[in-house]
């Protein structure tokens, strides 16, 4: 089976070099990280490493906020999913 590491906070604070063993020892296919932090480009050079763009998400919650909407519907994504589903 196919092992994914996720973090919304990808630090790597202590190097890739670990991880780059771990996967070329098969024991995971790939991390998952956001832009919410700094991704240098040696981290993003990483063919295990995929990054989740959130750009449109927090200029979304940032334009909810400052039009004093709820920012509820944003972090809802039930309605989404089901769109894409065709349900």
């Amino acid at each position: 089976g196919k092992i994914f590491l996720t973090a919304t906070y990808g630090l790597f604070t202590e190097g890739f070099e670990k991880f780059d063993k771990a996967y070329e020892e098969g024991l995971f296919s790939a991390v998952l990280s956001t832009n919410l932090t700094y991704n240098s480009p040696e981290l993003l050079a990483r063919s295990w490493f995929v990054c989740a763009d959130l750009s449109k998400y927090i200029s979304y919650i940032i334009a909810s906020c400052n039009q004093n909407k709820s920012v509820s519907p944003l972090l809802n994504s039930s309605d989404r999913i089901h769109e894409l589903l065709g349900k």
